[in-house]
């Protein structure tokens, strides 16, 4: 249960400011910094978000207008994106008669405004590399392996967006500059206003796409090898592309081996040092994680530092997964995956800091988890 505070017209709190605790069910997180987070789910079609400034200890509710309806739970890295605490954005997808509009926040959510977006298809990413420089992708005539893709950008902070990119008249067979039917958009990323990357799941092994003017070409980045480790995959599936450091030269992407018999997944990771040039297989030596949480990825702090939690034990690297140590087991964390043994998010922002969210989706019920010593203590946020 977290406990909202009302801030005064200076982004201040104090002690008499008027509290209450949410009732909203939360379904996605995101750390912005070792201090600052926000934290969100839907109720009765309103989006109720929520942000911290001081790791947890006070929230102010920063959620937009009642009057802008969600159907559903809005994922990060999909339809909401903040680029720092201040600057933000929310993307609401049409249904029925309303269009899909564009909320966007200079103030931490203390205001937004909104924007019409002038496509109505279902929306696969988004990615600011600046306050000014975004871009959205949407979907179309989505199969298993394929989907109709365009790409839109804007320059000035999500007000205006204007197509770069679609591949409806994509002919294989004839010199193309737009990313393909063939593959499903699974994440987007950009270092600056010009280089991009888009991954994207193929029948088989996952493939990426590179940008260096904006979103307006593409061509096809390193291939991935099939490798030992993929022997016995009946799927091998990429997560989000994630860049550790300002000038973006250090990244990694999760790669998992999926077994449909078995109902089992094997992470393994992909990481670049040279902005996404190149991408060499890290095998992890992890077992096969099978149940509701098998989709749950490692989570990395930079190229050698990272987390992986199994069951209620939770593991660290400090040598990019080669090898992993059992941290001492958290009483907190057990009691809490015992009552909501369902794990939505895990992430690190620090040495020290982290978040997971975890559920119980039959009773509709979440908790966030807060830790700061590097996973090894846990409390309920």
């Amino acid at each position: 249960m977290i406990t909202v505070i009302t801030p005064d017209n200076k982004n201040v709190t104090n002690e008499d400011a008027p509290k209450y605790q949410i009732q909203t069910r939360l379904t996605d997180f995101r750390l912005l910094n070792s201090s600052a987070g926000l934290a969100w789910g839907v109720t009765r079609n309103e989006l109720r978000m929520y942000m911290t400034l001081d790791n947890g200890k006070t929230w102010a509710n920063i959620s937009p207008a009642t009057n802008v309806q969600f159907l559903t739970n809005p994922v990060y890295g999909k339809e909401i994106f903040f680029t720092d605490p201040g600057n933000g954005w929310i993307i609401r997808s049409s249904f029925g008669t309303t269009e899909t509009v564009v909320l966007r926040t200079r103030d931490g959510g203390h205001s937004w405004q909104i924007s019409a977006f002038p496509d109505s298809n279902e929306l696969s990413a988004i990615y600011f590399s600046s306050p000014a420089d975004g871009w959205l992708m949407t979907r179309w005539g989505a199969s298993s392996n394929k989907e109709n893709k365009a790409l839109y950008a804007t320059k000035d902070g999500g007000a205006t967006w204007n197509q770069v990119m679609q591949n409806e008249q994509y002919n294989p067979n004839l010199p193309n500059t737009s990313i393909p039917l063939a593959g499903v958009t699974t994440g987007m990323i950009f270092n600056d206003a010009d280089r991009g990357f888009v991954t994207l799941q193929t029948g088989a092994l996952p493939k990426i796409f590179m940008t260096r003017d904006g979103g307006a070409s593409w061509v096809p980045g390193p291939e991935f090898l099939v490798n030992d480790s993929f022997a016995g995959c009946d799927r091998v599936v990429t997560g989000i592309p994630e860049f550790f450091n300002e000038n973006a030269t250090g990244g990694w992407m999760p790669v998992g081996c999926q077994k449909e018999k078995e109902g089992s997944m094997i992470y393994n990771g992909y990481f670049t040092a040279n902005g996404g040039e190149n991408w060499k297989f890290t095998a992890f030596g992890r077992p096969a994680q099978s149940g509701v949480n098998r989709h749950l990825t490692p989570d990395f702090l930079n190229s050698r530092v990272g987390w992986s939690l199994e069951g209620n034990v939770l593991y660290k690297t400090v040598n990019q997964g080669q090898s992993w140590t059992a941290l001492p087991p958290s009483s907190v964390l057990q009691s809490k995956l015992l009552e909501y043994p369902e794990i939505v998010k895990l992430q690190f922002i620090t040495d020290d800091v982290g978040w997971l969210l975890i559920a119980k989706e039959e009773e509709r019920k979440s908790i966030l988890l807060q830790t700061t010593s590097g996973g090894v203590s846990w409390r309920v946020m």
